[in-house]
């Protein structure tokens, strides 16, 4: 009886350890079917991972060429600002060019009727006083100048005078 209880424990423990064996190895064998679908799928996540890659290339030369680019836009836009301020800064200095030249045209205007102003008192005073200010003088003076200057002789060039003109050294 004794042999009976044993061989029947013994034949429950296999059996035990037999049911515990193959659920085991069913695991096994559903673990090493899953993974083997995934093994097929290592090589499409490699290419998405690779495209990945590609994309975070791609977006990194983005960024470089919008940072490059957002360079250049704050240099043209101190370029504009700058010639902004020049173009201001020219319109003022011709108005005020514009202005002095008006300005000096009036002055030259009001010279010349002084002048003419002055000429024609002259011309009203008589020669005795004319003498005592000098006033003659002045007319002289100026018609000889202009006598000199109508009277200039014009130099001709050297190279068109014969070598045979003069002596020699």
């Amino acid at each position: 009886m004794n042999d009976v209880k044993f061989l029947q424990h013994y034949n429950e423990t296999a059996i035990d350890n037999f049911v515990a064996v193959v659920k085991q190895n069913i695991l096994f064998q559903a673990q090493i079917a899953a993974l083997s679908e995934e093994n097929k799928r290592i090589p499409e996540l490699l290419k998405e991972i690779d495209g990945f890659e590609e994309v975070k290339k791609r977006l990194v030369q983005l960024s470089e060429i919008n940072v490059n680019l957002e360079n250049q836009l704050n240099i043209k836009s101190q370029v504009a600002e700058k010639t902004s301020k020049i173009d201001t800064e020219r319109f003022r200095l011709q108005t005020a060019v514009n202005t002095q030249m008006k300005e000096m045209k009036g002055l030259k205007e009001a010279l010349e009727e002084q002048e003419e102003y002055i000429k024609k008192l002259e011309n009203m005073l008589p020669p005795s006083k004319k003498k005592k200010l000098g006033i003659e003088s002045n007319e002289i003076e100026e018609q000889v100048i202009e006598e000199i200057t109508q009277e200039e002789p014009k130099v001709d060039n050297e190279e068109e005078q014969p070598l045979s003109a003069g002596g020699t050294f």
